[in-house]
Order: structure tokens, then C-alpha cells, then sequence
């Protein structure tokens, strides 16, 4: 089969020709018929997510959310032959599990993915865009609980994550101000922002504080530095506020004397979670983000996109 992969860190990936993974005891094979491209890919292929000291199972194939079908089923597996399924491969089993999802088939079990079966009213494609970048935002809103007439910030709005959660925080009639180039404008005005800044044209943080001199009630952000998001962001919101960073930017220890709550957020997905997600999409709730797809053959050109820092909705390969 074909697999985009790496034999060390801080290798370029490349895709090659590499043995079918066979499924062992509590694991399914899945045929990949769609794959998400993550920022998490790139910084694992960089070694950010290798504990020191690891002995990381290389070759390794890159790639966390995928939908497929279960071609092969170990004793003891969760899922049977010809179910369709999707989710995401678990960050933290990454280290003892190389077979990811950009390739033609990938191995799975309970430990090392969380997966739920596609609803046949829901595409593959739009499937494997829902997972990480979907299931973060909605633990993200879950956690900010911005109420009716509450007004949140949201940084990075354009990407898989922003998509989603303007969304989910306009659904709850949340006054949402999205941070995002003007080329993306059009794009999260019709997910559910209020407010658009263009980070290319204007200071953010004077353009918050302008318009709201009384401070606003919670931001995410998913994209800044600390330095930018404790000296310049935290300060727009009013005591007693919420921030979280999915970049590990805050410091909750500063803001307490404020009273601001304040989160690292870090994702743990689960196979509720994608069941629920589906639920979301097929009922209407949640409109899959936009989706720019590319061959397994083209994916050295969607590996530098998502690298170049600036990806409108999410890019997704599919191996069919």
C-alpha cells in the first residue's frame, strides 16, 4: 500500500510503498477511504510529541483522523467487517502506535483511536473533517459555557477548530468576534460571527478594546504566543471572565487575581464524542467546515499547506 510516513524526526515526509497493517488481538484494519490533515501531524513529524528518551516506532505513518471501512477484525475487536467508521487515532498512544491514517489502510483498537460508526447520512469525506478539529471545539464551548448576550473572541476563526466553534457559540446567541484575514470574511460571517477582524490590518487587541471599552466575556485562542495572549488578549477580558488556549499560551495562576478562569485545552477524545458529533451534522445542528480535498497522491502538497499557517475550514485526502 501506499503511506505517508517518516524513518526519523525532522524528516520531510513522503509517501512510499510499505506492508498492509494487519490487525492484532482488540484491533480492526480499516480501509481509509478519507483522511484529515492536523497541525499535530506536522509537529509529530518535527518530534514535539516524542517524551524524551521514546523508542518511536519507525517507519511512521502520519495521520490522526480518518473514515473507512473495517476490511479485517482482531479477537476481541469493537467493530465488525464492512462496518463503516470514524474518529481519530489518540494523541497520547501516537508513541507505541505507527500506523496512521495517511495511507491506504490503518490498524485501530479501543486503546489507540476513538472511533463511532458513520451514519450512512453522513460522507466519508465530511466525516474525517469532523474529529479532532470538531470534537475540540465542541469541548472548547463546552468548557467556556459563554451564555446568551455574552460576547467571545475567537482567534484563528477561519481554521477546522474557529469553523466550528463560531458555530456552536452562535447557536447559543453568543456575540462573537472573529479574528481572520479579509479574504476569509464571507466565510465566517455565514458560520455565525458578528464581528470580523482582519489580523493583517489592524492591532486586534486595540480593535477589541475600541469597540468594547467595558472588556469581553471569554476568548479562545488557537493561535497566539504567550506573549501575545497574556500580555495582549487577557487583558480585553472584564474580571471574572473566561480564556482558553489550545496552544498551551495562558498562565491561569496570573489571571486568578482577576478572577479570569483560564485553560490549556487539551482534547480527550472519545467514541461518544464522535458518535455525538455525527449526531450534530446529520441533524443540521453543525455544517462540516469548508473542505479542500486532495488525492493520496497529492499529499505533499496538502502536508505544505497546512504548514504554511493559514487554512481556511479543513483539507482532507481521500485514497479513493
Amino acid at each position: 500500500m501506499q503511506a505517508f510516513s517518516i524513518d526519523s524526526f525532522g524528516q520531510t515526509p513522503h509517501l512510499r510503498d510499505m506492508p498492509v497493517p494487519e490487525p492484532g488481538p482488540g484491533e480492526v484494519q480499516i480501509k481509509v477511504s478519507a483522511a484529515a490533515v492536523n497541525p499535530i501531524d506536522w509537529k509529530l513529524a518535527a518530534g514535539a510529541l516524542a517524551p524524551p528518551g521514546a523508542d518511536f516506532p519507525f517507519p511512521y505513518t502520519l495521520g490522526f483522523d480518518v473514515a473507512g471501512r473495517v476490511t479485517a477484525a482482531g479477537d476481541g475487536a469493537s467493530f465488525e467487517v464492512g462496518q463503516e467508521v470514524f474518529g481519530m487515532r489518540l494523541p497520547a498512544a501516537a508513541g507505541r502506535h505507527p500506523h496512521g491514517s495517511y495511507a491506504e489502510y490503518m490498524t485501530a483498537s479501543q486503546d489507540t483511536a476513538a472511533l463511532a460508526v458513520r451514519p450512512q447520512t453522513l460522507d466519508a469525506v465530511s466525516a474525517a473533517a469532523l474529529p479532532m478539529t470538531g470534537g475540540t471545539a465542541l469541548g472548547l464551548v463546552r468548557w467556556l459555557d459563554p451564555a446568551d448576550g455574552e460576547t467571545l473572541l475567537v482567534v484563528g476563526a477561519s481554521g477546522g477548530v474557529g469553523s466550528y466553534i463560531l458555530q456552536l457559540a452562535a447557536a447559543r446567541n453568543v456575540h462573537v468576534i472573529a479574528v481572520a484575514a479579509s479574504e476569509d470574511r464571507d466565510y465566517v460571517r455565514a458560520l455565525g460571527a458578528d464581528e470580523v477582524i482582519d489580523y493583517h490590518t489592524s492591532d486586534v487587541a486595540d480593535t477589541v478594546r475600541a469597540a468594547h471599552p467595558d472588556g469581553i466575556d471569554a476568548v479562545v485562542d488557537l493561535v497566539d504566543g504567550r506573549g501575545v495572549v497574556m500580555g495582549r488578549i487577557a487583558p480585553l477580558i472584564r474580571d471574572g471572565g473566561r480564556l482558553a488556549s489550545t496552544v498551551f499560551a495562558t498562565d491561569p495562576d496570573a489571571l486568578a487575581d482577576r478572577d479570569v478562569r483560564a485553560v490549556n485545552f487539551n482534547y480527550q477524545a472519545t467514541g461518544q464524542n464522535m458518535a455525538e458529533l455525527a449526531d450534530l451534522v446529520t441533524s443540521g445542528a453543525l455544517k462540516a467546515a469548508r473542505i479542500t480535498t486532495f488525492p493520496l497522491s497529492g499529499m505533499d502538497e496538502a502536508y505544505t499547506a497546512s504548514t504554511s499557517g493559514h487554512v481556511r475550514g479543513k483539507l482532507v485526502i481521500t485514497t479513493n
